[in-house]
């Protein structure tokens, strides 16, 4: 071979050689962009199925209640509650969401804090019997249905299904966040017309249609079915079963303060239904009319009907309170009477102490929902998924002495049925009949 064609060979490996290097450089420069890019082809994540998305949920909730709450341990153990979110994570390839949001509801109220609670009623998801019901001292009573249903309306209730419904009650008490039994009976009524939570506990086979059988007033015992719907709907109810005049404490129920003077009995009586400003007045002007009212007026009996009040911000009533304190005429030892009930929660049990603890006050009714020391301070997270909201405690209240669970009152008097469709209230009776010893 020539010297010529070495020399060619020679240049042409040299160039293939320089062409391969190009080509390297050129191959890992484009694999560096590529990594740097985050262009490299990815394999896409499978969808989120049911189950992980109610496992997510009851992942969050398991997690934030506990870090959020004042003290979520103070009356279940961590234990009790960590078992119980492991065996609803095991069960929910099982239940259907309802049963699943029922169950959550469960786990929430085991902190028995009346103010922890997962918003059943408040989600929108649930549907209801068309039965406003009350737990009278003599059983419970249908106090209003539509007309599809009128022949129940003031008839007993005695069975949901084949369960009685004092098990019913039971039942569904699992599911109330509660701290006394009074809070049961003032929550449950909207709790046993709850279609999904009857179907999901087992006490009706449906959740789109139940059995309900009432006793009417001659003792015959008779079945409806009924079809739920929901709390968003336009519900026509019928005409009212309470004969002749609706009693003081039932009247004027769009306002939230209101007061009244019974001239024949000298009797002033004001009606504090809940711890919110109205907006047309503030608590403060309502408070300055009826002290000066009072004042202008013989009075031998002066009343604040707090048994409808379910709390708000208890710092509205301190004029009229203190204003009372002030007034020795009104700040006497039967003269000056409380109402409570089972409707009194929260700030207004706060506002039964002040009376308590600084006037002269007698009071009557029934034992109040809300516990005089308890968690309060409500506040909400959401659950990811699901959107239902979690109410939770983050402050502690002691206010009383006694950590009773209830605030009893001096002169206990419980709502009978016959009382309450002829109109009666029992409780203003009582303070009219009433007389020191």
């Amino acid at each position: 071979m020539s010297k010529m064609m070495l020399v060619a060979q020679a240049q042409d490996s040299e160039v293939n050689n320089m062409r391969n290097r190009l080509l390297r450089s050129l191959l890992l420069l484009c694999l560096a962009n590529i990594l740097l890019s985050g262009c490299l082809p990815t394999r896409t994540a499978p969808a989120a199925t049911r189950e992980d998305k109610w496992r997510q949920d009851l992942r969050v909730l398991a997690t934030e209640l506990p870090r959020r709450h004042k003290n979520l341990f103070f009356e279940m153990t961590r234990e009790e509650f960590e078992r119980a979110v492991s065996q609803l994570d095991q069960q929910i390839p099982a239940l259907t969401d309802d049963a699943i949001i029922v169950n959550m509801a469960r786990i929430v109220a085991m902190a028995s804090d009346a103010h922890t609670r997962l918003r059943l009623p408040e989600s929108g998801r649930f549907h209801y019997y068309p039965l406003q019901l009350y737990a009278f001292k003599d059983g419970w009573f249908v106090t209003r249905t539509t007309t599809a249903y009128s022949r129940a309306s003031s008839a007993r209730l005695i069975k949901i299904g084949d369960m009685p419904i004092e098990q019913v009650y039971a039942a569904v008490s699992a599911l109330i966040p509660h701290e006394n039994n009074a809070q049961l009976k003032n929550a449950s009524p909207l709790y046993v017309v709850m279609a999904e939570a009857l179907y999901a506990l087992g006490i009706l086979p449906d959740a789109d249609k139940g059995r309900f059988v009432f006793q009417d007033s001659a003792g015959e015992t008779f079945a409806l079915d009924l079809v739920p719907v929901q709390l968003s709907s336009k519900i026509e109810w019928a005409t009212d079963p309470v004969t002749g005049l609706l009693p003081l404490y039932r009247q004027k129920p769009h306002l939230n303060y209101w007061f009244e003077y019974l001239a024949d009995t000298q009797t002033l009586y004001i009606q504090y239904s809940a711890c919110q400003e109205m907006q047309d007045k503030s608590f403060r002007n309502f408070s300055r009319e009826a002290l000066a009212f009072a004042d202008a007026h013989p009075i031998k009996r002066f009343i604040v009907d707090l048994r409808q009040n379910d709390g708000g911000d208890s710092t509205l009533a301190w004029p009229l309170i203190d204003g009372v304190k002030q007034r020795a005429a009104l700040n006497r030892r039967g003269s000056l009477f409380v109402v409570v009930g089972r409707g009194t929660f929260s700030s207004a049990v706060l506002n039964t102490l002040e009376f308590k603890n600084g006037t002269q006050a007698i009071f009557v009714g029934e034992p109040t929902s809300g516990k005089p020391n308890h968690f309060g301070e409500f506040q909400e997270f959401t659950l990811p998924n699901s959107r239902l909201q979690v109410g939770y405690s983050t402050k502690y209240f002691a206010y009383s002495k006694d950590d009773t669970p209830s605030f009893t009152p001096d002169v206990l008097v419980e709502l009978a049925s016959a009382d309450y469709f002829a109109g009666r209230d029992p409780v203003l009776e009582a303070i009219l009949n009433y007389s020191i010893q």
